[in-house]
């Protein structure tokens, strides 16, 4: 007997989006019971609220009829030389991060779990889900722009868990230009998997980079420095989408 799967549509990715908000941005205001300071919700604990995202997401693909194409899947070998690009220019990050001093053992430990269970969770909402929710319906510019501009826009939402609005504003464009990239990589690749490293690494390189040197008056210059960060990989995911790029795409299933 056969199970019934589901059909991964837009509707259903903006549902699932809506629910996916609800676990990891709510849980974290229940988590740290109001506002936290910029930083904290990365150095001081393990997210709970990000693990319960990660487990939904990861759910509703398993569930999903489209789960491969999705990029619930290992990468062909073939393509895996367009994730160097940004993966080295992370693990450039972390070397410049840590040349003033390594923060404490501990501090990094939480910091690389977090790291990864946000990466986990965004990449199989965001570029997994959501996008291949969009590709049902769009070609794949529209696609890419509208996730990468709801994925900047579910950051303002950390606003409201650090009280930083504004730094919120600017994270928020950074994380958009950002999509662009990360989209464009996982079209190409095919699988999800190859940017959970590079966020991962990449978050885990911004949040490092800052810790020696706290903001003042609760303000954070992490949403500044990641907007300088990610213009670079923003240029090549349009570089990676180019016209015979997008042709190729477009011929593989749905």
């Amino acid at each position: 007997m056969s199970i019934a799967r589901i059909h991964l549509t837009l509707p259903l990715a903006i549902i699932a989006l809506a629910v996916w908000l609800g676990l990891s941005m709510g849980g974290r205001w229940l988590e740290f019971a109001g506002y936290a300071l910029p930083g904290a919700a990365v150095t001081g604990r393990i997210g709970l609220s990000w693990a319960l995202a990660a487990l939904f997401a990861l759910a509703l693909l398993l569930a999903s009829s489209r789960r491969r194409a999705a990029g619930l899947c290992a990468p062909p070998l073939k393509t895996l030389w367009l994730v160097w690009p940004p993966l080295l220019y992370a693990l450039l990050m972390l070397l410049l991060a840590w040349a003033g001093g390594w923060p404490q053992p501990r501090v990094l430990l939480i910091v690389a779990c977090n790291a990864a269970l946000v990466a986990i969770s965004e990449e199989l909402m965001f570029r997994a889900i959501l996008l291949q929710g969009m590709l049902d319906r769009y070609a794949v510019w529209p696609a890419v722009l509208l996730s990468s501009a709801l994925f900047g826009l579910a950051h303002t939402a950390n606003g409201l868990t650090t009280g930083d609005v504004s730094g919120a504003m600017w994270q928020a464009i950074a994380a958009t230009l950002q999509g662009v990239g990360y989209a464009a990589i996982r079209l190409r690749t095919r699988s999800v998997w190859p940017m959970v490293l590079v966020h991962g690494l990449w978050d885990y390189a911004l949040v490092t980079a800052t810790l020696p040197h706290p903001a003042e008056d609760g303000a954070s210059i992490l949403p500044t420095i990641a907007l300088l960060a990610v213009l670079p990989l923003c240029l090549y995911g349009v570089y990676l989408l180019r016209t015979s790029q997008r042709a190729v795409l477009s011929q593989l299933p749905l």
